[in-house]
């Protein structure tokens, strides 16, 4: 029997369906193994892009083989750099962005970085387009995801309320359950 109940990665692919669509700009703030920058990809069809960005060398080549696999390729620009660096890349402006935070499964779990994290969400809402969503996968379970959900919620506390509107998903009865959090650029 299957759960009524998404997975916030389930979750947080639907919010992505409904913001973004074919022809757009998109970003993904964390490639990671590749999965959302190729959903992603699937969403923007041929006329879209996918400005997706990693830190490390590993998720830039696992991102970069899965979106060949998935003949992809030409939809998505793979940076390994930061994502606190994103305001240095001209990015149309975008529909939709996520970043799906914790670590690379099987890498370093040293490489969070709540400051870090705090810039690139910043940079990337001023890239977001008047009504774009920025969705954030969270796992505040561990000690390094608890400091980062902790600097997240202080950034997004502080945005005013005609800049964002925000919401945040959580599953109460999972103590280690990963967080979902939405953002929508308001109109200026």
């Amino acid at each position: 029997m299957s759960s009524m109940i998404p997975r916030a990665t389930e979750i947080s692919h639907l919010l992505l369906s409904l913001a973004a669509h074919d022809g757009d700009a998109v970003i993904d703030g964390t490639a990671g193994k590749g999965r959302d920058t190729c959903f992603l990809a699937a969403l923007v069809g041929e006329k879209g892009q996918v400005w997706a960005f990693d830190i490390q060398e590993e998720a830039c080549r696992a991102t970069k083989a899965m979106l060949a696999e998935e003949g992809f390729a030409a939809r998505a620009r793979v940076i390994c750099d930061d994502h606190a660096n994103i305001a240095a890349y001209d990015i149309p402006p975008a529909a939709a962005a996520i970043f799906n935070l914790g670590w690379l499964p099987g890498s370093d779990h040293s490489v969070v970085s709540g400051q870090s994290t705090v810039t690139a969400l910043q940079m990337t809402l001023v890239k977001l387009k008047e009504g774009g969503i920025l969705v954030i996968v969270i796992y505040p379970g561990h000690t390094e995801g608890a400091m980062e959900y902790t600097a997240v919620l202080g950034w997004l506390s502080s945005l005013p309320k005609k800049q964002a509107r925000s919401l945040q998903i959580s599953f109460p009865a999972y103590e280690q359950a990963p967080l979902v959090l939405l953002i929508e650029k308001q109109l200026a």
